[in-house]
C-alpha cells in the first residue's frame, strides 16, 4: 500500500465530506448497537421525561496511527496466543480452581 495516501493525516475534509462521514458513523453505530444512555443529570428532564434517550457511543473519525512494527509483532504472536487461549479455555478443572480462588 502506498504511503503517499497518508502524507496528510488526519486528512482535511470539506464540510460535505465531514457531514457524510459523521452521518455514516452515527448511523452505523446505532444500527450495530454501539450506543450508550447518558446519565439522567446530563439531559434535561423536559427533553427526555421517560429516561429513554440513547446516543451512539464515542468513536473516533481518524484513529491514531499504529506503528507497523508493533502490528507485525502482534501478528507474529497471534497463532501462539490463540493456541494458549484455546488450551486454557478447554481445561475446565484448571479454570474451576482459578475461579474458586
Amino acid at each position: 500500500m502506498s504511503e503517499e495516501i497518508y502524507a496528510k493525516y488526519p486528512p482535511d475534509l470539506d464540510p460535505v465530506e465531514r457531514e457524510y462521514l459523521l452521518s455514516s458513523i452515527k448511523n452505523w453505530s446505532i444500527e450495530h448497537g454501539l450506543a450508550v444512555r447518558p446519565q439522567p443529570s446530563f439531559i434535561p428532564q423536559e427533553s427526555d421525561p421517560h429516561g429513554i434517550l440513547a446516543t451512539n457511543a464515542p468513536v473516533t473519525l481518524f484513529p491514531s496511527p499504529f506503528p507497523r512494527k508493533c502490528f507485525e509483532e502482534a501478528r507474529a504472536l497471534q497463532k501462539a496466543y490463540n493456541e494458549l487461549y484455546a488450551a486454557i479455555s478447554m481445561d475446565e478443572e484448571w479454570l474451576g480452581n482459578i475461579m474458586e480462588e
